[in-house]
């Protein structure tokens, strides 16, 4: 029987991660055609709590199938991690999950067992068809090939998840080693780039450094929770970042009659303590269901750091009138918060995990209470 099949297809132009969280349809099959993680945005759809969420959608013995990179005839150790993390991480919420090498390397995942042998299982469905049949595969080589693939995966390697998402930095790393001749010494020049303003940062803007680079690596981390938890949501990640600009103007550009009197080791302080606040209720946050209170404790987090920031440049500032101080302190802040933006998104985040990287933050602003205002004799 004809039917246009163009009638039984709806597209929902919405984002994928925070539609399979709202919607309440079950399906027979799931497939995901979606990249492999080699961002953080990417990342969030190979996550234990993405494949849960996918398992909720299936009616019983229901199929999920993913893509987590290219298949190879030989995989070396970075491409295992990855596939390893993924596979893992699918293992969590599905009771049977199978490797299969076509053009790319595909997962798939049931409740029900499964299994290769594609040829036989379209003759047994009765499914006509060109391509999928003995003319074209070989049942027991694409098996055959499933098991020895799976046989390489390790069973101990750590599960993908959101709050650590360590498949994104398997995916740089097996990016970096297809040339390693070519990449190392970018990666070299990358760091000395980063780096080197720091030799040059005067002791007593230490302080404005490490805190600048604390509050934009903050940020990356609350963008990626906002796209946890809501979506990505290009409107609402303008407004998180209008947030932060906002809170480092008042900051900077306000004379609060309560805050002025209030000294710079002090202000390290509370910006420390906020830091490790945020990093010890960080795994509640992103379990938000609700959107509104989410993106209000999100606006709240940008907020409250970039104030703190905004008033230490301040009052850093406002001690000379000269202009080779003040562009002393600017230059701190902006190479301290170039230094916080690629070192958290491209390292500390999928190598640390989330939580422990705004750890990490707190241990940036003590260094520099430490060495920009303790032991800081000028």
């Amino acid at each position: 029987m004809a039917y246009n099949i163009c009638s039984r297809i709806i597209i929902s132009n919405s984002d994928a991660f925070s539609y399979i969280r709202k919607s309440k349809e079950k399906s027979d099959v799931i497939i995901m055609l979606v990249p492999p993680p080699s961002t953080l945005l990417l990342n969030r759809y190979y996550t234990t709590e993405f494949f849960s969420m996918i398992k909720e959608h299936l009616n019983p013995g229901g199929v999920f199938m993913c893509s987590p990179g290219s298949a190879q005839t030989y995989f070396n150790e970075e491409s295992l991690k990855l596939n390893s993390s993924v596979f893992n991480s699918l293992k969590v919420a599905f009771a049977n999950v199978k490797p299969v090498a076509g053009n790319k390397l595909y997962f798939i995942a049931s409740d029900k067992v499964l299994s290769a042998s594609f040829c036989r299982l379209t003759e047994q469905q009765n499914i006509k068809n060109h391509y999928v049949s003995s003319d074209y595969l070989a049942d027991d080589l694409t098996e055959r090939k499933s098991d020895e693939i799976e046989s390489l995966l390790d069973p101990e390697m750590r599960q993908n998840s959101s709050s650590f998402p360590i498949a994104y930095n398997y995916f740089q790393l097996y990016n970096l080693s297809k040339d390693l001749n070519e990449k190392v010494p970018a990666i070299v020049l990358l760091i000395l780039l980063f780096a080197t303003p720091l030799f040059a940062i005067k002791r007593k803007n230490l302080i404005m450094y490490f805190s600048a680079s604390a509050l934009a690596a903050f940020e990356i981390i609350v963008l990626l929770t906002l796209q946890l938890t809501v979506g990505n949501m290009y409107q609402l990640t303008g407004l998180i970042i209008a947030g932060l600009m906002a809170g480092l103007a008042i900051g900077a550009g306000s004379d609060f009659s309560r805050v002025t009197p209030i000294s710079i080791p002090v202000k390290s302080i509370i910006l420390i303590l906020f830091y490790v606040l945020a990093a010890s209720v960080y795994g509640s946050i992103i379990k938000t269901d609700s959107r509104f209170p989410a993106i209000c404790m999100i606006m709240l987090l940008s907020f409250i750091p970039a104030f703190i920031t905004g008033n230490i440049f301040r009052e850093l500032t406002c001690e000379s009138r000269t202009g080779n101080h003040i562009a002393s302190v600017y230059s701190a802040d902006l190479s301290g918060s170039a230094m916080g933006f690629i070192a958290v998104s491209g390292f500390a985040v999928p190598a640390f995990g989330t939580a422990a990287t705004i750890y990490f933050l707190a241990l940036l602003v003590f260094s520099g209470f430490l060495f920009g205002t303790i032991m800081n004799k000028h």
